[in-house]
């Protein structure tokens, strides 16, 4: 076991100088149990991969994370409620995973050598905890249960500055939890808003964090002690949020669609929407190629779908879909 792969048989609370709970990470190393099938009980209707090379149809049910592979930026990786997918260059989105799970928070960092992250559920029901690949998400191993029983975050981010700084909000709303080692020891803090539906650290300061709630976005400059309501999105939802290696802040609503900052959320530049009115819950940044990945479901008929454009929106082309086409 590595320096961070400390098994520990039981959670152990503390109290921190601040206030905020103390959690040691229990379950680290332990590899997740899938067995067959994951009982999502699959009903796709038409929705049926055709035998086409050129068909953008998979049968993904939801799309909950979009990253790039740090070392190659050709390379993007889908997590999905059900299995684990990968896009190269555009390319219709292949099945990678080798052991069927929901990922439901997804984070690929902006680091080399940095693990994948993300936390969901195993074939066999419960929850996963913090999970992480080293092999392009072929294989899943557990980091930390977090809680007993286990944290499902739905929002997740990984520090680019300090990898080792992840934050993860429980979608059962047990709470905000960060880590500053990787996922040895956890501190527990007051989230903002009713629920956090995206999170986002600043690439360049770790302390920076925002959150995407219901009712707006939040901004944290203390490493989430304190969170300040921004203007821009007030008593809207966002619906996602993160951050390119430049450090432009970018966000989904689904009343104005996509946007960017350039000065941590004090002003916006909109973006033009991909087809169908797409609502983005999902938006991954490849700097290198100046493009732009998103997922969501279409306004009209709800379907998942990935897309990839022009920085600006202006050149939209689907990279996968679960419609029938």
């Amino acid at each position: 076991m590595g320096k961070h792969e400390k098994k520990k048989s039981s959670p152990t609370v503390k109290s921190s100088k601040s206030g905020k709970t103390k959690f040691i990470a229990i379950g680290v190393g332990i590899a997740i149990v899938v067995a067959i099938g994951i009982g999502l009980a699959i009903s796709m209707g038409n929705n049926v991969p055709s035998d086409s090379s050129n068909s953008r149809t998979v049968p993904w049910i939801h799309v909950h994370g979009l990253g790039i592979d740090p070392s190659d930026a050709s390379v993007l990786y889908i997590a999905t409620h059900g299995d684990f997918y990968k896009s190269v260059d555009g390319g219709v989105p292949v099945k990678v995973d080798k052991q069927r799970a929901d990922y439901m928070a997804f984070n690929a960092p902006l680091t080399e050598g940095v693990p994948l992250y993300s936390s969901g559920h195993p074939s066999t029901g419960g929850n996963t905890g913090l999970i992480k690949s080293t092999d392009g998400g072929q294989t899943w191993q557990v980091v930390s249960t977090v809680l007993d029983p286990p944290v499902d975050f739905h929002a997740m981010s990984v520090s680019a500055s300090d990898p080792d700084t992840i934050i993860g909000f429980d979608s059962g709303e047990r709470g905000l939890f960060k880590t500053t080692d990787a996922g040895s020891t956890w501190d527990k803090f007051d989230y903002p808003g009713k629920y956090v539906i995206a999170l986002a650290i600043a690439p360049d300061d770790p302390n920076v964090i925002f959150a995407g709630t219901p009712s707006g976005l939040f901004q944290s400059n203390d490493s989430a002690e304190s969170w300040t309501q921004l203007d821009q999105y007030k008593g809207i939802a966002v619906m996602a949020l993160t951050f390119d290696a430049e450090g432009n802040l970018y966000a989904s609503t689904e009343e104005f669609g996509l946007a960017k900052s350039s000065d941590l959320g004090k002003s916006w530049e909109n973006i033009n929407r991909p087809p169908d009115n797409l609502i983005a819950t999902s938006i991954a940044v490849d700097s290198e190629n100046k493009l732009l990945y998103v997922a969501g479901h279409s306004a009209s008929q709800g379907y998942q779908e990935v897309f990839r454009g022009s920085l600006d929106g202006s050149d939209w082309q689907l990279v996968g879909t679960n419609k029938a086409l």
